[in-house]
Parts: structure tokens; sequence; C-alpha cells
């Protein structure tokens, strides 16, 4: 099948509007070319006819009532002109059938007529008053407009189903018009039919030509608002590559479907680099540390075992008992510390199918004590039929019991920390949401980094050892959050794939 429908839209808005246009101006140029010139014609030999018998009538007419008026300056001029029109137009409209004269006297209220406009159909049923009021009327326009110029006209004339031409001449007698006498004749049917034609095509002309304007109107308006739209999306996406131009129909909407791909492919790509950096950045870092805990480790441990060794010596001085108890303590720590940094160089081993309720319903059981002793209220929704997750369970225990703490030292005054499960398309969610004190947005791109911490005690491994367990199960972690209104955690795994084998 043959698609004619230009691809472009420069050339639909062109096609449209040449088509819209080309039509109404042929039509024009048909009217002024053929169809004007011929009826122009046809009207101008029917003129030069009537104005010979005009013309005639009236100075046959004007010479009697002048011989009338110099013979008798006060004649009857009234019954005089009538007779006088009754004599030369009587024959007159007998030797041109179709042709009838009239005749209109000076400060009357009404005319004589003489021969008919129809002689090929029979006359209508009306009285000959009826009949010399319509034809008055007919005339009326034509009769005030030579009595008001003093010149002969020509005009075409309206009947109630025809049109006719006359000739209107005015009668003077000492330069003063005293008469209207006129010839008029039925133009020919094919003409009225013509002029009606004509008309009606002048009304669709000018229908489809403002059609035209109109749909050119609206084609460019839509266009200016289109790009518009377009142009506040790019600016828009300028600035944040999550944002999307909107649905837009023909080739607007195609080019902003395009860039909407267009920004989702570079914003995907944004997030694979940052990714890949963040990764490289913590597999490095996690080297070092490793390194860096191994070192420590050595020189703690002899610390120890000094502590240890001198220990039943120096606890019989009763002054030396509490500098050995800080710096036992402080060695914990410092074991504590080597420990997170450990784990941040290793973070995953052996996985396993694990149910993702039970593991929090165990961690809730075991945080219950801590939870109640800081007054925060713990509520669990989780969503029954949950697949399982493949990971480490003791890893993932302490990402979510990092959240747990991370979220009752944020309610230092007691609060409520709601835990849900949900499946999603991908895999398995779990939710921390808190009524802490919330993270401030400037803090919020950080609290992943490692060492990164507002608190007074910890070591800001916290957050991003979870992070890097997550990435490492192939999961995400995402925080939401809003400065006295509370943080959310969000962690999703990924289920466990068929045929998937445990480690």
């Amino acid at each position: 099948m043959v698609n004619f429908r230009p691809q472009s839209f420069k050339l639909q808005l062109i096609s449209i509007v040449a088509i819209l246009l080309i039509v109404p101006v042929l039509v024009m140029l048909y009217d002024i070319l053929f169809a004007s010139r011929t009826d122009d014609q046809l009207i101008k030999d029917m003129q030069n006819r009537l104005v010979a018998l005009g013309d005639h009538l009236g100075e046959q007419m004007e010479a009697r009532a002048l011989e009338q008026w110099k013979a008798n300056p006060r004649p009857d001029l009234t019954g005089f002109l009538v007779d006088e029109f009754n004599r030369l137009a009587a024959p007159l409209t007998s030797s041109h059938p179709g042709i009838r004269c009239g005749l209109y006297i000076t400060g009357q209220e009404r005319i004589w007529v003489q021969g008919f406009l129809h002689e090929y159909r029979p006359r209508q049923p009306e009285t000959p008053e009826e009949r010399v009021e319509r034809i008055f009327r007919e005339a009326e326009e034509g009769i005030k407009a030579v009595l008001a110029g003093g010149q002969p006209i020509t005009r075409i004339g309206q009947t109630w189903d025809d049109q006719f031409l006359e000739y209107l001449v005015p009668v003077r007698i000492q330069g003063k018009v005293v008469a209207v006498v006129w010839v008029e004749e039925r133009l020919h049917p094919l003409f009225a039919r013509s002029a009606r034609v004509r008309l009606l095509l002048r009304y669709a002309t000018l229908g489809i030509f403002s059609f035209a304007v109109v749909a050119t109107l609206a084609s460019i308006l839509s266009l200016v608002r289109g790009v518009g739209r377009l142009k506040e999306g790019l600016l828009e996406l300028e600035k944040n590559l999550e944002a999307r131009i909107p649905e837009m129909p023909g080739e607007l909407g195609e080019i902003g479907r395009a860039v909407n791909q267009m920004a989702a492919n570079l914003a995907e790509k944004e997030q694979l680099v940052e990714h890949l950096r963040r990764s490289e950045h913590l597999a490095a870092l996690g080297r070092l540390v490793t390194d860096i805990a191994h070192e420590l480790r050595a020189p703690i441990g002899i610390m120890q075992s000094t502590v240890e060794v001198v220990r039943p010596s120096l606890e019989k001085d009763e002054g030396m008992k509490e500098p050995l108890a800080i710096i036992e303590e402080q060695i914990g720590r410092l074991n504590g510390l080597i420990g997170e940094l450990l784990d941040f160089g290793r973070p995953g081993s052996g996985m396993k199918e694990i149910n993702l309720n039970d593991l929090i319903s165990e961690i809730a059981v075991a945080s219950r004590a801590y939870l109640s002793q800081n007054g925060v209220e713990l509520n669990l929704s989780l969503a029954d039929g949950l697949p399982p997750v493949r990971g480490n369970r003791e890893k993932l225990q302490q990402v979510f019991l990092n959240l747990i703490v991370n979220a009752i030292q944020a309610m230092s005054g007691g609060g409520r920390l709601d835990i849900e499960t949900f499946a999603s398309k991908d895999g398995v969610c779990a939710v921390f949401r808190d009524t802490g004190e919330g993270i401030p947005p400037e803090d919020l791109e950080h609290i992943f980094q490692p060492f990164f911490s507002r608190k007074t005690r910890g070591s800001g491994l916290g957050l991003a050892i979870s992070q890097e367990i997550v990435r490492i199960h192939g999961g995400s972690i995402t925080v939401e959050s809003h400065p006295g209104q509370g943080t959310v955690f969000t962690v999703c795994l990924p289920v466990r794939s068929n045929g998937e084998k445990e480690g």
C-alpha cells in the first residue's frame, strides 16, 4: 500500500496549507477570469439595448413636456406626462416582448407601467394595483438614486424569483427633474442561476479560505506550543537527567521520546560510571584498610598481652585500677574497630538461601530490649509469601542491625520504628522507617562514604560496610530523609534465580 502522507512535519504543514489555499484561489480565478467576464458581456449587450430604448423614451418625453410647458406654463403636467408615457411606451413594449417601461412623477406616490417582463409564463394572480405596488417597491431604489444624482443609471433589480436589468432616465423641464422613466428587461434565467451559483461559490470560497487560515494558525500555534514544551523539557533535563519531556503528538512527540530515551541512557551510564568508580574506590580502600588492620592487630595484641601480664601486680595498687580499666577499654575499642575494618575489606562470603521475614523477625526479637530501653516502639509489617533471597545470613544481619541501631540513635527522645517487607519487580525489599530527627540534605550524599559521621562516637564505617554488603549481594540500599520528619532506608535484594545452586 502506497503512503502519500509526507513524513516531515514541515512538508505536512506546507501540503495542508497549499491544498486549503489553492482551491479557493482557483475558484476566485475562475470567477474573475471566466464567469464574471461572461456575465459582464451578457449584461453589456442588454444594457446597450436598454440604453437606446431608455434614451429614446426619455428624450421624447422631455421634448413633448417642454413643448407643452412653453405653450402653457401651468399645464396639468401629471396628466400630460402619463398620456405621453402611455402613447410612447405602448408601441415600444409591443414591439419588444419582455420589455417593461415605467414612469414615476416627482412628488407622486405611485408609478405607471407598460409591458411585462415574463411573456413566457402565465402572469401572476394579482390585481393591477397590487402589481403596480410591487413594481414600485422593486424600482424604488433606482428612482431615488436618479432623483438624488440627476443622471441616468443602470442597475440590476430583484423580483421574487428572478433578476432584471433596468435603465432609468430623468425627465427635466427648465433644468428641474419632474419625472423618471425607465426601461427594464428580465435577465436570462441562466444568468440568475449562474449568479446564485457564483454567490454560493464565493461563500464556499470564503469559508474554505477562512478554514485554511484558521487551520494554518492552529497548526502554527500547536507547533509553537510544542516547541515551547520541548524547550522547557530540555532546560529541565539540563538540570536533572531524571526529568522527562511530556508526551506530544506527531514529530515533536517522536523528538521528545528520543530525547527522553537519550536522557535515560545518559542517567543509566552515569549511574554505572558512579557505581564503577565507587566500587573501585571501595575495593582499593578495602585492601588498604585490611592491610592497616592486620598491621594494627599485632601491636594491639602485644599491648593486650602486656596488660594481662602486669594486671596482677597493678591491681594491688588502688591508684592503678582506674587507669588499667581505661587501657583495657580502649584496647577493646581498638579490637572492635579492627574487626570493622576487616569486615569492610571482605564483606562477602558463603551465600545461602534466606527467608528475609524470618531473618528480620529474629533481629527484632533480639533487639526488643534495646528498643524498649530507648523508648522506641517497633512495628513489623511483613508481607506473606515472599520468595527467598540468596545471601550471607550473618552479613545481612549486620546490615539490618546497623540500620536499627542508627534509627534508635536518631530518636534520642524515643519514637517509632516501622519495618516493612514487600516484593518488588526484581526482588524483595525491606523498609526501615523511623520518626527521628532526620538527615540534613547536605549530608545525604555523603552518609555512605567511609569514615563520614556526625555522631560523637562511632567510626563512620557502618553504612559504608552495609552498602558494600548489599552491593555484593547484587542489591541496592537507598535513603530518603527530611529534617524533623524522620528517615527511610530501603534495602532491596534480588531473589534466588531458578536453577541456582547454594554455595
